[in-house]
């Protein structure tokens, strides 16, 4: 799939893409696109997998975000 501008970020299962005002996650084990937000409204086919996959993503965002802060306050 060629990204035509916009923003991505692609991980080991799962590929994030921003462009236009529109965010897709692909599942990269053949399911496809899992989530789309477009002009207000959600559609999407998560299994628990994949939130359990992103809360867990989501923690460990936090704690380098306030490992950061920490680092930033004490320079």
């Amino acid at each position: 799939m060629a990204l035509e501008g916009g923003l991505y970020f692609e991980g080991e299962r799962y590929r994030l893409w921003q462009n236009r005002g529109i965010l897709t996650i692909t599942a990269k084990n053949n399911r496809g696109e899992i989530l789309r937000v477009e002009n207000g409204k959600i559609q999407g086919s998560l299994l628990s997998e994949d939130i359990k996959a992103f809360q867990i993503f989501e923690q460990s965002l936090e704690t380098e975000l306030e490992q950061a802060k920490i680092q930033k306050s004490q320079t």
